[in-house]
């Protein structure tokens, strides 16, 4: 199901879903990149004028997975004085998501964290809280930003068929696209029409632009074992490596978490916060560190998306958005790392 909306009704569009729905988009800044936010909870001022809304593929800095999980997020909280009632766990509320201006890389990522938090025999209740009736929107990129290689790790046309609905900029206005019945009720509404021919075409071309991003040389052997343990590219992008962990905390799919207690308030809180492979402290035990060389947690990190997660959940565990590639503070580009890593034989 397709609809037209112009540029000029887009703003009033989405101020009536945000009736329904707490909305969730990338808002545009004057003094860096658009990044996600709620859009309800936007100073006085920007919203009555149109909301800013980034519908193209400007770089944002955090991903759209902050609001499934939450940098840093509460379990439970114990106390003890508490006869009734001391444990108490906190979960998302009822209120229906929107999350807006999804790229194709971000609804893959969103795909991958459903099988780490979703699948199996336990659910994470946290994750699972968020994620039931969360409504995604996303768009189609205009262009292929430099540091892009979506398409050499699966096809991003099919990947926005995940989302709910998809918005196509088209110049005079934009195409939307229902891919489920959520996403229809999202079209019903007056300021949408039925779209020409000529708009469709338009449509069309735009996601056959996107599906013929080039694929990078180390494409074809994203099938195959090639994550050789021995190699000495480990070693060498080690040695340049700070283990700063930007890598896994902008990564819409990077999924690893700590766990820690404290005594709050004269309760017992325990979190869970961001963790990364990076760190020397990952998966650190009392008697015992794993992987106490940064080789070793530079092989965890490519290993862990293009080997165990396509073996345990049949799916890569990059999407090729590019974060990594453009935030990098010494410019490690994991797009040279997989074409020069030697296949195992």
């Amino acid at each position: 199901m397709d609809k037209i909306v112009t540029k000029d009704n887009m703003a009033a569009w989405l101020r009536s879903l945000r009736e329904k729905y707490e909305m969730i988009g990338p808002v545009k800044r004057p003094d860096g990149a658009p990044e996600f936010r709620d859009i309800d909870m936007m100073p006085p001022g920007i919203i009555p004028g149109g909301i800013e809304v980034a519908l193209d593929n400007a770089a944002w800095l955090m991903p759209p997975k902050d609001y499934l999980l939450p940098p840093t997020e509460t379990l439970f909280t114990y106390d003890e004085k508490d006869q009734a009632e001391p444990l108490k766990v906190p979960l998302a509320g009822d209120k229906p998501r929107l999350l807006l201006g999804l790229r194709a890389c971000d609804a893959r990522a969103i795909r991958v964290l459903d099988h780490v938090y979703l699948d199996g025999a336990f659910a994470d209740p946290y994750y699972a809280a968020r994620r039931k009736g969360m409504v995604m929107v996303g768009n189609v990129c205009d262009e292929a930003r430099w540091s892009c290689f979506c398409t050499s790790v699966g096809e991003p046309v099919e990947w926005l068929k995940d989302l709910d609905a998809v918005i196509t900029d088209i110049g005079a206005g934009f195409v939307v696209t229902a891919n489920t019945p959520v996403g229809e009720s999202l079209l019903d509404s007056s300021y949408l029409s039925d779209p020409s021919d000529q708009q469709m075409n338009l449509k069309v071309a735009a996601w056959d632009k996107l599906a013929a991003i080039p694929k990078r040389p180390f494409a074809d052997k994203l099938a195959k074992d090639f994550l050789a343990w021995d190699d000495p590219i480990w070693e060498k992008y080690a040695r340049k490596c700070l283990g700063c962990g930007i890598c896994s905390y902008l990564c819409p799919s990077c999924s690893c978490f700590d766990i820690q207690d404290e005594r709050v308030a004269g309760q017992i809180e325990r979190f869970r916060c961001r963790d990364t492979c990076q760190t020397c402290y990952f998966t650190l035990m009392p008697s015992h560190n794993p992987r106490p060389e940064k080789k070793m947690r530079m092989r965890q990190r490519l290993s862990h998306k293009f080997k165990y997660q396509p073996e345990q959940f049949d799916i890569i565990g990059c999407t090729g958005c590019g974060r990594c590639v453009e935030l990098c503070p010494v410019n490690l580009d994991i797009r040279q790392a997989l074409a020069e890593v030697t296949p195992n034989e």
